[in-house]
């Protein structure tokens, strides 16, 4: 089987704290306020994604849904507290499962609306996808037992105005080779806006070489885009709210990467040099450092106008017990019968047996997983998981 994969071989970023985080800026617990008249922002914890809730007589529209299964929750208690206005909207920044995971607790009835470039990524999902996300929400699976997700959406072109109850929401998507359907969401007259995958602060971006979260190059259109519309707030995908400086901050942010890695080229280093030694300074506070090595090998990528990377996996089984599990259950190590141990990358593609979701996860389980595993590397961030099982 061949794909892209979103994992590459790397050394773990020492970085990386004992919990699975490092120098998290973002409160422990996730927070819920408003940023203006009837906009709301919901900011993850320990710098998860965030999302927004607009608020209209007609109905609520919601910006994401939440990194985990209990944030899409929490964010729809939260909206409950403000309206009793149903959701009629879920606006999907980005294809990847901290942003739309959620979507199937509200669509159907709701609407999710994704760029055609996701629509066509949807239409395509493998079948244990399709399952996942009909039993992501166990109240859901009557209702979504018959669909497929790409039966629940609107996609919609580069520019699309959601007029709803008076107000108007601008989507915006930046035209690129790469962009794999990136929406920004912005609400002119309060000036707030959603900046998408590129918006990033005090978290280093998830930007991969098979390009699946785009590229640098194709970020950095999409800020300049978006600085002209002169935002007074900016929601970024990641991390606390900002100004509009928070968008100069990530230009000079991919600025400097680009740079960095250039330099080390020139001198001729390998790559896997590069990956190891690639390092941003001057932003050393940041959050989630595990995700400098694959930066670096996709500006390497970049920089030599090659195209996306693509490796050829095959799968596995592992049985055994769960030996930690970091990140509300994203980084889960399992210990096998015979001591080894396999690190497993489980995600919102992940189908559960035995529980709901990642969050249950715990040390001691005995669990047994269907992984990825892509031939010729040995990816330190965790193998691609598609089926979990715990034992009770």
């Amino acid at each position: 089987m061949t794909r892209m994969v979103t994992m590459l071989a790397v050394a773990v970023a020492v970085a990386i704290a004992a919990d699975g985080t490092a120098h998290a800026i973002t409160g422990p617990e996730p927070e819920f306020r408003k940023l203006a008249e009837d906009v709301y922002v919901y900011v993850g914890k320990l710098n998860d994604s965030n999302a927004m809730a607009i608020v209209t007589g007609e109905g609520v529209v919601l910006v994401d849904t939440g990194n985990n299964t209990t944030d899409t929750r929490a964010l729809l208690k939260h909206v409950q507290s403000v309206t009793s206005q149903p959701v009629r909207y879920v606006v999907v920044t980005q294809n990847h499962n901290d942003h739309s995971g959620g979507a199937a607790l509200f669509s159907p009835p709701a609407t999710t609306i994704v760029h055609e470039r996701v629509a066509k990524q949807w239409a395509a999902l493998r079948p244990h996808q399709i399952t996942a996300w009909r039993r992501r929400f166990p109240e859901r699976s009557p209702a979504l037992e018959r669909l497929t997700p790409a039966q629940t959406i609107q996609s919609v072109g580069d520019r699309y105005t959601l007029r709803l109850g008076g107000r108007e929401i601008e989507l915006i998507y930046v035209p690129d080779e790469y962009n794999p359907g990136d929406l920004a969401v912005w609400l002119p007259k309060e000036r707030i806006l959603h900046a998408s995958m590129a918006g990033y602060k005090d978290r280093h971006p998830d930007i991969r070489p098979d390009y699946s979260h785009g590229t640098t190059e194709g970020l950095l259109k999409q800020l300049k885009t978006y600085i002209t519309l002169r935002p007074q707030t900016v929601v970024p995908a990641h991390g606390p709210v900002g100004g509009g400086w928070l968008l100069d901050t990530m230009i000079e942010y991919l600025l400097l990467a680009r740079d960095g890695v250039q330099e080390m080229m020139k001198k001729g280093l390998p790559l896997a040099t590069i990956e190891k030694e690639f390092q941003m300074k001057s932003f050393a506070e940041w959050d989630r450092s595990e995700h400098l090595p694959w930066m670096a090998a996709t500006i390497h990528r970049e920089l030599q106008g090659l195209p996306p990377q693509v490796i050829t996996t095959t799968e596995r089984r592992v049985s055994g017990v769960v030996a930690g599990a970091l990140q509300d259950g994203r980084r889960v190590t399992v210990t096998a019968g015979d001591g080894t141990q396999v690190l497993l990358r489980v995600t919102g593609d992940t189908n559960f047996n035995g529980i709901a979701d990642r969050t249950e996860i715990r040390a001691g389980m005995k669990v047994s997983a269907v992984y990825e595993v892509p031939q010729g590397l040995t990816p330190a961030l965790g193998y691609d998981t598609l089926e979990l099982t715990v034992a009770r």
